[in-house]
């Protein structure tokens, strides 16, 4: 087993960075400041990430898709929201039957360019005594939902493997990395997820996958980032200098830099860089993101006349 060290990017500015991506066409890293609404991207060079462009949401930010026709999908509070080439905002319907009592987490675009989206309770105990409430949900472009997982404790960070035939699923709180099977056609919820990973010394956060198929699971209250093989092996840590990591990626042209968001949540002291997004280099390359089939300046909910245009 390997140890690297990740080194800051920024300063440590972030109440939570998350949702960090690698936007191959636009050669930007984008990421999330969660309960800030913004919308980010940067430029990196020399081991610094700058900061160039910000789209200002009136609600939470907590996941990033890219789009076939070059726009960006968001994750906000209840549904999703495009935003179009030219930088115009639409908010799409509430995903969440009118809960107010949760919000939506992390999401990743899968292989045939649908988005898959979790959710995060605001009101229930954590840990072990979390209700167990959450699911994961699956929006095509033309709007239909679909229920993949239920029963989960906080529905966290998503990936696939190489060949996108596998799936994995964090649960934060039931401190699980999962599988399941995965293709381009219907979901079979009758079969098991299968835990991969468990036993870790912090809550399990974001995740990502190399190209070598193996799991990069950062550790919320745990200074790191993990590499787990696909049966749950340890194989590298990543070390940094912030208590909570939230999301790693692989960004860069080669996808050879580990981009690893932090946040300052909850926190009223911070003695560390908790807060900066870190990038290391631990000698693999990830794999690129899939993106989004439906269009982002006449969203599914334009053609249905719901949602808002801000």
């Amino acid at each position: 087993m390997t140890e690297y060290v990740g080194t800051a990017a920024t300063e440590p500015l972030f109440e939570l960075a998350e949702g960090i991506i690698w936007d191959d066409r636009a050669e930007l890293v984008r990421w999330v400041d969660l309960w800030q609404g913004r919308v980010m991207s940067g430029r990196l060079a020399g081991g610094r990430l700058t900061e160039v462009a910000t789209m200002q949401f009136d609600q939470t930010t907590s996941a990033i898709g890219l789009a076939q026709d070059g726009g960006l999908l968001v994750a906000a509070a209840h549904g999703l929201a495009t935003v179009s080439p030219d930088r115009v905002i639409s908010v799409g319907p509430d995903l969440l039957g009118g809960r107010t009592d949760v919000r939506l987490n992390d999401g990743i675009v899968d292989p045939q360019g649908r988005f898959l989206i979790g959710t995060l309770s605001l009101v229930a105990p954590s840990g072990v005594d979390a209700t167990g409430d959450e699911v994961l949900l699956r929006v095509s472009p033309d709007g239909t939902v679909e229920t993949l997982r239920d029963r989960i404790r906080l529905s966290n960070g998503l990936a696939f493997s190489p060949d996108g035939a596998t799936i994995y699923h964090v649960d934060t709180f039931a401190g699980t990395v999962s599988s399941h099977s995965y293709g381009p056609g219907s979901f079979d919820r009758g079969e098991p997820w299968i835990t991969v990973v468990s036993g870790l010394p912090a809550n399990p956060d974001g995740i990502t996958v190399d190209a070598d198929g193996n799991l990069w699971v950062a550790q919320w209250g745990g200074s790191s980032v993990r590499r787990h093989s696909p049966t749950g092996e340890l194989l590298d840590i990543v070390r940094v200098n912030a208590g909570q990591v939230s999301c790693p990626a692989f960004v860069g042209r080669d996808l050879d830099i580990l981009a690893i968001t932090t946040g300052q949540e909850g926190l009223e002291t911070v003695t560390d860089e908790t807060g900066a997004i870190f990038v290391a280099s631990p000698g693999v390359t990830g794999l690129p993101s899939f993106r989004w089939a439906g269009s982002t300046t006449t969203p599914y909910w334009a053609h249905s006349g719901s949602g808002q245009d801000n």
